[in-house]
Protein backbone atom coordinates (compact mmCIF):
# COMPACT_ATOMS: atom_id res chain seq x y z
CA UNK A 1 0.00 0.00 0.00
CA UNK A 2 1.59 3.40 -1.10
CA UNK A 3 -0.03 6.73 0.46
CA UNK A 4 -0.07 9.56 -2.18
CA UNK A 5 -0.79 13.57 -1.20
CA UNK A 6 -4.19 14.36 -2.50
CA UNK A 7 -4.61 17.80 -1.59
CA UNK A 8 -2.29 20.67 0.42
CA UNK A 9 -3.47 23.79 1.93
CA UNK A 10 -1.56 26.73 1.48
CA UNK A 11 -1.61 31.05 2.88
CA UNK A 12 -0.97 33.33 1.28
CA UNK A 13 0.11 36.44 3.58
CA UNK A 14 -1.89 39.42 1.98
CA UNK A 15 -0.91 43.27 2.16
CA UNK A 16 -3.12 45.91 4.34
CA UNK A 17 -4.57 47.27 0.63
CA UNK A 18 -4.97 43.39 -0.02
CA UNK A 19 -7.10 43.04 3.22
CA UNK A 20 -8.83 45.96 3.08
CA UNK A 21 -10.24 45.34 -0.46
CA UNK A 22 -11.82 42.06 0.78
CA UNK A 23 -12.95 43.67 3.81
CA UNK A 24 -15.24 46.15 2.06
CA UNK A 25 -18.78 46.03 2.79
CA UNK A 26 -22.16 47.46 0.68
CA UNK A 27 -23.84 49.79 3.37
CA UNK A 28 -26.23 46.64 3.77
CA UNK A 29 -23.84 45.04 5.17
CA UNK A 30 -22.90 42.54 2.03
CA UNK A 31 -19.54 41.77 1.30
CA UNK A 32 -17.94 44.07 -1.34
CA UNK A 33 -15.86 41.46 -2.81
CA UNK A 34 -18.14 38.00 -1.71
CA UNK A 35 -16.68 34.75 -2.00
CA UNK A 36 -18.59 33.42 -4.80
CA UNK A 37 -16.90 36.09 -6.95
CA UNK A 38 -13.64 34.90 -5.68
CA UNK A 39 -14.78 31.36 -6.42
CA UNK A 40 -15.74 32.22 -9.84
CA UNK A 41 -12.67 34.54 -10.12
CA UNK A 42 -10.22 31.32 -9.62
CA UNK A 43 -12.47 28.46 -11.95
CA UNK A 44 -11.55 26.15 -13.10
CA UNK A 45 -8.59 25.64 -10.81
CA UNK A 46 -8.91 22.81 -8.81
CA UNK A 47 -8.88 24.46 -5.28
CA UNK A 48 -11.51 24.79 -2.63
CA UNK A 49 -11.48 25.97 1.07
CA UNK A 50 -11.07 29.64 0.86
CA UNK A 51 -10.65 31.65 3.65
CA UNK A 52 -9.86 35.25 4.30
CA UNK A 53 -12.15 36.94 6.88
CA UNK A 54 -10.77 38.79 9.69
CA UNK A 55 -10.66 35.88 11.91
CA UNK A 56 -8.12 34.32 9.83
CA UNK A 57 -5.67 36.86 10.04
CA UNK A 58 -4.27 38.83 7.05
CA UNK A 59 -3.64 35.46 5.49
CA UNK A 60 -5.78 34.04 2.49
CA UNK A 61 -6.03 29.83 2.85
CA UNK A 62 -6.60 27.94 -0.11
CA UNK A 63 -6.42 23.92 -0.48
CA UNK A 64 -4.75 22.50 -3.77
CA UNK A 65 -5.91 19.36 -5.46
CA UNK A 66 -4.37 17.58 -8.22
CA UNK A 67 -0.45 17.05 -9.50
CA UNK A 68 0.30 20.24 -10.73
CA UNK A 69 0.17 22.18 -7.20
CA UNK A 70 3.29 24.52 -7.60
CA UNK A 71 1.47 25.74 -11.28
CA UNK A 72 -2.11 25.86 -9.56
CA UNK A 73 -0.62 28.46 -6.44
CA UNK A 74 0.94 30.55 -9.16
CA UNK A 75 -2.16 30.75 -10.85
CA UNK A 76 -4.38 31.56 -7.79
CA UNK A 77 -1.77 33.90 -6.67
CA UNK A 78 -1.53 35.77 -10.21
CA UNK A 79 -5.47 36.13 -10.64
CA UNK A 80 -5.52 37.60 -6.99
CA UNK A 81 -3.08 39.72 -7.82
CA UNK A 82 -5.22 40.98 -10.77
CA UNK A 83 -7.91 41.67 -9.12
CA UNK A 84 -6.27 43.21 -5.52
CA UNK A 85 -3.40 44.50 -6.71
CA UNK A 86 0.20 43.22 -5.74
CA UNK A 87 0.59 45.58 -2.99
Amino acid sequence: MKAEVYSITYRIPLTDAQQTKLDRKWPDGDPFISYEQIESLLEPLPVEDLDWSNHSGRYFYFTVHGDDTEGTVAEVIERLERKLGSK
